[in-house]
């Protein structure tokens, strides 16, 4: 049984790889919504008018979701600020 303050072979604590985990579903989660946001945009029903700009704002939705997950975002923008 692993608890914590108790070390992995790669000298992670398990709070670690709890935080590590969490992280990495919030990024799935993301990733999953951004393919949805995009899938709608491709979805043209026979009605569509042609140019209509769901194709563009899906992609731009998809972006920003992505943008807003990043785990380097904080990094880049702390570094930026320097």
């Amino acid at each position: 049984m692993i608890r914590d303050g108790d070390r992995t072979d790669q000298g992670t604590t398990p709070s670690d790889l709890e935080k590590r985990v969490a992280r990495l579903e919030a990024r799935t989660e993301a990733v999953a919504e951004a393919i949805r946001s995009l899938a709608h945009g491709l979805e043209e029903g026979p009605l569509a008018e042609p140019g209509e700009r769901t194709v563009a704002e899906a992609a731009r939705r998809a972006y920003e979701l992505l943008l807003i997950t990043d785990p380097h975002r904080d990094e880049e923008h702390h570094e930026a600020r320097r």
